[in-house]
């Protein structure tokens, strides 16, 4: 009886990890400009409004800063984003906030940490 009740128990949480997953996935849909950036809890000198990210709904994301732009998929996993362009290795940031209308990252960047603000473009 004991083997039924952890299996149970096993498809509960991984209903209400999918279920978060799904709320996510649909919320990150868009494109997203970058309203601040903090680096070590000061403003940076990025410029912000020059950041960009644009996911679809088919897993392809893109991120622009600077006029360069970075293509690949994505995934998101309970509250992390991973990103993971051709030929290189999946990189992952932990999504503080998502909403209709703003996405947080906190990022660490070589032990730095970077909090990136961004706005969903109407």
């Amino acid at each position: 009886m004991k083997p039924i009740k952890y299996i149970l128990t096993a498809l509960l949480i991984s209903f209400f990890s999918s279920c978060g997953n799904t709320e996510n996935n649909k919320l990150i849909i868009g494109k997203w400009t970058g309203s601040e950036w903090l680096i070590d809890g000061n403003p940076s000198n990025r410029n912000t409004a020059e950041t960009h990210f644009i996911f679809n709904e088919q897993g392809n994301y893109s991120f622009i800063y600077e006029g360069t732009e970075e293509k690949g998929t994505y995934k998101i996993e309970n509250d992390m984003l991973f990103t993971k362009q051709t030929n290189q290795q999946e990189i992952m940031v932990k999504i503080n906030k998502l909403t209709k209308d703003s996405l947080i990252f906190n990022m660490n960047r070589s032990g730095t940490s970077e909090i990136l603000t961004l706005l969903k473009n109407k």
